[in-house]
């Protein structure tokens, strides 16, 4: 309240009522029922209803479920996963991190020193589980596609292409460098592992479990970027004390240098301040990883995955 010698007073209000309206339900019959759509009965009608409001239903326990059904596919999938496959898409995972990053409002500099061997490793081995299971999930739904013969339909996937698209045109990105090939590649993806979730859950045996969700915490990513975090804070004390001294404070040679390979691309690429899209941010950053990970590989003894493709 503004006035606040007005709390805790009774008030009296005088209200005009101008209509007053009661809901009355319709028997459903079949002459009901023809009225919403000819061929439909009164039984039709009501399975209809039925089944609308348990798929309304279900929507709300979607992700779990087919979390479950990936969790069960996965533990029967016995299969092997190259390494390569791991590194690469953790690469690919490592260079989100980083531009989400630096969209976040990190500094470049900041974001180099982050980019080693060593912290790539640590990465790597966080993701890998995903990593794995994801894979296996993936041959598991592909299989189960096959031998059940269920096809997307192409009205689905063009739909979902032209959604994403007035999606990314809402938000003022250019739809014109966008990969529809490999965007159609990911959209099937997407809803034929969708379809196979349901054809799952229509013949599984599935008990509904409700607990208290408390939201998903990576533990080891929090602390990694805790301990990252902790570094820059100290990195900066550093410098702050010796700018104090009257010196010139060298952040990136006290903390993990940058090969000189990575260092040379890093100077032709840092005119270039301008990204025009974030595919192209990621493309860059996705590079500079790759390649230094690959040059400390070949000085610290790591095994560099791209001579085995």
């Amino acid at each position: 309240l503004k006035n606040k010698d007005l709390a805790g007073k009774d008030a009296i209000f005088d209200v005009t009522i101008l209509s007053a309206s009661k809901r009355i339900l319709p028997e459903i019959t079949d002459e009901f029922a023809a009225q919403v759509r000819p061929e439909l009965t009164a039984e039709s009608l009501k399975e209809e209803l039925r089944k609308a409001v348990d798929t309304q239903d279900a929507q709300e326990y979607m992700g779990a479920r087919n979390e479950a059904l990936a969790k069960a596919l996965a533990g029967i999938m016995d299969a092997e996963v190259p390494d390569t496959l791991v590194t690469n898409q953790a690469r690919e995972k490592y260079a989100m991190f980083m531009t989400d990053m630096r969209s976040s409002g990190m500094a470049d500099e900041d974001i180099k020193q982050l980019i080693n061997p060593e912290n790539f490793s640590k990465y790597k081995d966080i993701e890998k589980p995903d990593i794995v299971r994801d894979f296996k999930v993936s041959m598991a739904v592909d299989e189960i596609a096959r031998l059940e013969n269920i096809q997307v339909p192409a009205y689905q996937v063009e739909e979902q292409m032209q959604s994403l698209k007035d999606q990314a045109a809402k938000e003022g990105q250019n739809t014109d460098d966008m990969d529809d090939e490999k965007t159609r590649r990911k959209v099937e993806s997407t809803l034929e592992r969708r379809m196979v979730y349901d054809f799952l859950a229509e013949f599984a045996d599935l008990d509904v479990e409700y607990v208290d969700d408390n939201g998903d915490f990576d533990e080891n990513l929090m602390e990694k970027l805790a301990a990252e975090s902790l570094a820059r804070e100290q990195e900066a004390e550093k410098a702050a004390e010796v700018e104090e001294e009257g010196k010139q404070p060298s952040v990136v040679a006290e903390a993990a240098p940058l090969a000189p390979a990575v260092v040379e691309e890093t100077k032709e690429t840092e005119p270039a301040k301008e990204v025009t899209s974030k595919e192209e941010d990621l493309e860059r950053t996705t590079q500079v990883i790759m390649d230094y990970v690959n040059s400390q590989a070949n000085n610290d003894g790591v095994v560099d995955d791209d001579d085995d493709e």
